[in-house]
């Protein structure tokens, strides 16, 4: 009866891709084995079941059995799972197959590489948020210096528009005077206009004094502006450090990455 389970073979190892061993067994013997290219088991057909290993105790105990045997026991390390077969409630045989234990090593390592590359992948995710949070940080400090620039560029409209007031006033009070030099020369003792010049030239000099006050207060704004600009580009500075580390950790979980590859293709090759 079991050996009508032997067509299952052939199924059972292209699954496992030709690399595990399958074997089919009765109560007592290895009816049939189907060697694996990375596994040679160190038994074959009409060898008889010892005591202790997964085939005779899924026979015995009629439940699936997993065991991991020791280079030193059979010649070869290898993971056996047995399952009992039953026809009408009552075990006939089993089945048993044994996977190389430096496949079943290479699996969990496999496992555990996949969750560092998952581990990596969201640091690179993260990094790459901290630099989109910082170019627009740049992107709004950019603006605000850009603002500033217009304001100094304003301010020094304005503080032209004062210079060439002084320059006016300058050139009147020169004219002024010369003509109450001339004046007091043609009228001697009595000449009356040199008054009138006189206080015309006071009257300019105060306006003169009042431009001088405004080019200082221009001046004071401009040293503000300049100050905040300042700011502004300290602003820059830092957050060029932070895009500068953000691309350090991208860097670095690249080349995580590219190990965590190299290992995974060798691995690969290998099962």
């Amino acid at each position: 009866m079991i050996e009508q389970y032997t067509q299952l073979i052939p199924m059972i190892y292209d699954s496992l891709f030709e690399k595990s061993s399958v074997a089919l067994y009765n109560h007592e013997q290895f009816l049939e084995i189907k060697n694996g290219k990375r596994i040679t088991l160190p038994f074959k057909a009409g060898d008889f079941l010892w005591e202790g290993s997964a085939a005779y105790d899924s026979i015995h105990k009629g439940v699936m059995v997993k065991k991991e045997v020791a280079e030193e026991a059979k010649g070869t390390a290898y993971y056996s799972i047995a399952y009992p077969i039953k026809d009408k409630h009552e075990i006939i045989g089993g089945m048993a197959i044994a996977v190389p234990l430096d496949m079943l090593n290479a699996d969990h390592k496999l496992q555990h590489m996949s969750h560092e590359l998952a581990s990596s992948m969201e640091q690179m995710s993260a990094a790459i948020q901290n630099i989109a949070n910082s170019a627009q940080l740049l992107a709004e400090n950019g603006a605000g210096v850009a603002e500033s620039s217009q304001e100094i560029h304003n301010k020094a409209e304005e503080m032209e528009e004062v210079v060439e007031y002084i320059n006016s006033v300058a050139s009147d009070t020169k004219l002024l005077g010369l003509n109450a030099s001339i004046e007091a020369a043609r009228a001697g003792e009595m000449g009356r206009g040199f008054g009138v010049v006189a206080t015309e030239i006071r009257n300019m000099a105060t306006s003169s004094l009042d431009s001088s006050k405004n080019i200082s207060k221009f001046i004071h704004g401009i040293r503000q502006n300049i100050d905040d600009m300042t700011d502004e580009i300290t602003k820059f500075g830092d957050n060029t450090q932070e895009i500068s580390a953000a691309l350090q950790e991208i860097t670095a979980s690249i080349e995580s990455l590219t190990q965590t590859a190299e290992e995974l293709e060798v691995i690969s090759a290998n099962i």
